[in-house]
């Protein structure tokens, strides 16, 4: 399972926004555009399900662009993605057990209502303002010291599939 590029483009989307506010009244999706390496076009998309949401302001004009409708510290993680993709759900049976006439005793439904309660619990704990705070990444690595998938450079295996993660800013 994967998270859709949807929902990880709306992230970075929504950092970058929180990362621009610090210097600027509004962002641009031009500005947002050239650091991600994403379309115009595609964060224009992601806009109206971010805005429709609730988590951004679009001003028109000119000069306009788009601003937090919240404190990034009262963003959770977890709204995001759901904007950007809808609720968590690893597969139909978890959310909706009428669709699966073995649901009542299905063993595996178990283990996919657990990994989408975690999945849902690790989304909730954090907000926008930890992942737009460079520090935070560290704080985190050093609670998990062990999770080798927080370090990147420890990780040896190589993808796969062609790269199809976060877009790589060229500086």
């Amino acid at each position: 399972m994967k998270f859709s590029t949807r929902a990880r483009y709306g992230l970075r989307m929504m950092v970058e926004l929180a990362k621009g506010l610090q210097n600027e009244k509004l962002v641009h999706l031009g500005h947002i555009a050239e650091l991600t390496g994403l379309s115009e076009n595609y964060l224009a998309q992601l806009a109206m399900a971010l805005k429709n949401e609730g988590l951004i302001i679009g001003v028109s004009g000119k000069k306009g662009g788009y601003q937090l409708a919240r404190d990034p510290k009262a963003i959770k993680v977890s709204e995001i993605v759901k904007a950007a993709i809808g609720p968590i759900c690893v597969t139909d049976c978890v959310n909706s057990p009428g669709v699966c006439l073995n649901s009542d005793f299905c063993e595996t439904r178990m283990i996919w209502a657990l990994v989408n309660h975690r999945i849902q619990e690790t989304l909730e704990k954090y907000t926008l303002a930890d992942l737009a705070d460079r520090s935070w990444m560290e704080r985190v690595r050093a609670e998990y010291p062990d999770l080798v998938l927080l370090f990147p450079q420890k990780v040896g295996a190589q993808p796969s599939e062609p790269f199809g993660g976060c877009p790589i800013q060229e500086k």
